[in-house]
Order: structure tokens, then sequence, then C-alpha cells
């Protein structure tokens, strides 16, 4: 019989059985090596971070734990940035109402101020007219009654009654009983009401 040359030839191994053969007892032969230095107190991610860290292209997709602690406190310093420039934002906001309110209110106190002048001014002229009416007060009463109400009833109502108010009741009666009695009731009232 023919033996087929195919059949007895031995076949070569393959680049498949080769990869098995040294790529799994290294796998584990790393496994266990990972374990002991991990048990020994190695850090062994830090040191394979470290290492791929320096290998070209690889280093770009591995961080070590100082850039992931630079890249942490970086976050946390723009969260810090963000908060303090709400903060400023609202204080902005604070001063500018607080110094609306200061305008309106230093225009209060411009027209307050400009009020107090007038009324400053209006007493003074109070005080003016009051002493001249003191002084007409005083000759009224130094007259005769007979005399004076005819005097009285000629001047204006804004003059006359002031003037009735700054002279005794006494004078003031017997001047107005020489008045004539419209006139007389007229100021009567005047006196009365205001």
């Amino acid at each position: 019989m023919a033996t087929n040359p195919k059949k007895n030839k031995e076949k070569k191994p393959g680049i498949f059985q080769w990869l098995i053969v040294i790529v799994v007892p290294l796998i584990v032969a790393l496994l266990f090596a990972v374990v002991i230095l991990y048990f020994m107190g190695v850090d062994v991610g830090k040191y394979t971070k470290e290492t791929l860290n320096k290998v070209p292209f690889i280093d770009e997709h591995v961080t070590t734990d100082q850039e992931e602690l630079h890249a942490n406190q970086m976050a946390e310093k723009d969260q810090q940035i963000d908060s303090l420039q709400d903060e400023i934002d609202a204080l902005q906001y604070d001063v500018q109402s607080k110094d609306e309110t200061i305008s309106q209110l230093e225009e209060e106190i411009s027209d307050l101020s400009s009020q107090i002048v007038e009324l400053e001014e209006a007493q003074e002229s109070d005080t003016e007219s009051s002493d001249s009416y003191e002084e007409l007060a005083a000759s009224f009463t130094a007259m005769k009654p007979k005399t004076a109400a005819p005097i009285m009833e000629t001047m204006e109502t804004s003059i006359a009654v002031p003037l009735l108010r700054q002279l005794d009741s006494e004078v003031r009666g017997e001047i107005l009983g020489e008045m004539d009695p419209e006139i007389a009731a007229e100021y009567s009232d005047l006196l009365v009401n205001e």
C-alpha cells in the first residue's frame, strides 16, 4: 500500500499555537508577579502608569496620579472662580442698587433743604410782618376807637384781621363796636374761623 506522503509529514506548529504557548505563560507569570508585588506593598498601578506615560503615543492616553490630582485641583479652582464671580456679580448689583438709593436720598435731601430755606425765609418775613403788626397795633391802641374804626374799615381784610388779632380784646371790642355792623360781623367771623 502506498502511503500518503501528506499524512506522514508531521504538522508544524502554527503561529497561533506559538502565541498560545508563549503569551499564556507570560500573562500568568505577569499576573503572578503583580500579585506578589502587591502583597509586598509595591504600587504596581502607579509604576505602570509612570512607565506607560514615557512611551510615545501611549502617554497621551494614560494619566498619572499627579496629572489627575492637578486636573482635580484645576477643576476645584475653576469652581471657586465661578462661585467668586457669582458673588462679585451679586455684590455689584447690591452696590448699584445702593448707589441708586443714595442718589434718591440725595435728591430728597436737596428738596428738603430747599424747603427748609423757603420756610426760614417765610418765617423771617412773618417775623417782620408780625413786628410791623405789633407796631401798628400799638398805634391803634393809642387811638380813640371812633378814630380807629373808620381807618380799619377801609383796610384790606387780609391786613385788618391780623391787626385786630394783635390788639387787646377790650380795645378790639371797642373798635369793632364803632365800625359798620356788616364789616364788623365779617371781621369777627374771620377772627373766629381762622
